[in-house]
């Protein structure tokens, strides 16, 4: 018998040196909302085929204008220099005490290079 899942897969594509963000929604088995205050939010970033030192490391968080049970991943543009096509990246949740940890996203990164200086 097969037990558990693949997180959901994506590609997140942006300009290398702008501003990137995305909305992520979460919620339990019976379709709650989860509350975004009462977990860790933790992204890396790292190059194709390496995961053992990470790149990049944000901590996603809710901004005001996010619901229940989401949250924004955010990128500043100097962040956003260092990546490459192709590295990966994936976003684990996590209760305070880590008795429950849930990778809820992976996906590797497509880099347009920026035109305007």
């Amino acid at each position: 018998n097969d037990i558990g899942s693949i997180p959901p897969q994506s590609v997140w594509t942006m300009v290398r040196g702008d501003t990137a963000s995305f909305k992520m929604y979460v919620q339990d088995d019976a379709g709650n909302p989860l509350t975004i205050a009462d977990w860790n939010i933790d992204m890396d970033f790292y190059r194709e085929g390496s995961t053992s030192n990470p790149i990049l490391t944000v901590n996603p968080a809710a901004d005001p204008d996010d619901g229940p049970g989401e949250f924004t991943v955010f990128l500043a543009y100097d962040q956003t220099e260092i990546l490459e096509t192709d590295d990966q990246f994936d976003i684990q949740i996590s209760l305070m005490d880590n008795s429950i940890v849930w990778t809820v996203l992976q996906g590797k990164v497509k880099m347009i290079e920026d035109i305007t200086d």
